[in-house]
């Protein structure tokens, strides 16, 4: 899954751990200018983690961006909103995260910055 990605299977492997990648998305220039490399991994306790790898020519960085919990619909897209805004991850990334379309996070960003 990672053969074709311009970040190395050791520095991927550092960052998730032990997790299993369930999906990525790489964005050649992301929202921030950097190449960014989002990472969905699952693991064996039954949690999910967004690891995210971002290239600024210089180095890179990894972090794990953490999810609120929420408990409703409304919680859900208000989350939705955080990271997009203020985690910069992807419409794409959010979407198979939540296990929702791309054009239903669109819609719920949309709504958020009227």
């Amino acid at each position: 899954m990672t053969a074709n990605l311009p970040f190395s299977e050791k520095l991927i492997k550092k960052y998730t751990g032990e997790g299993d990648i369930e999906f990525t998305n790489y964005m050649p220039r992301s929202k921030t200018g950097t190449r960014d490399l989002e990472i969905k991994a699952a693991y064996d306790d039954g949690t999910r983690k967004i690891i995210v790898l971002r290239d600024y020519g210089a180095s890179i960085k990894g972090k794990e961006v953490t999810v609120k919990h929420f408990e409703n619909k409304e919680e859900r897209n208000a989350e939705i909103y955080r990271l997009y805004s203020k985690e910069n991850l992807s419409q794409v990334f959010l979407a198979n995260f939540f296990g929702i379309s791309q054009p239903s996070v669109s819609i719920i960003i949309k709504k958020y910055n009227s």
